[in-house]
């Protein structure tokens, strides 16, 4: 029998995980009985839209000019 220490590895560090998941104390509920405060709003993306638009064209333009010149063959 072969030993895999990738798998091996793999598998310890998952029961490790699940052992310390129902080890682990339950939450302590909220003292001020409120509930919380919703969180601060994400990062504006419409913002820049138009640049990351031109930006993604580029880009890909780039990639693809760059994939047919190394499959291009010499005759």
């Amino acid at each position: 029998m072969k030993f895999a220490p990738k798998i091996t590895f793999t598998v310890l560090v998952f029961l490790f995980g699940f052992f310390e998941t129902i080890t682990a104390a339950p939450p302590t509920p909220n003292p001020f009985g409120r509930k919380r405060p919703p969180p601060p709003p994400g990062l504006p993306i419409d913002e820049n839209i138009l640049l990351l638009l031109l930006v993604a064209v580029v880009f890909g333009f780039y990639i693809v000019y760059n994939y047919n010149l190394k499959t291009k063959t010499p005759m």
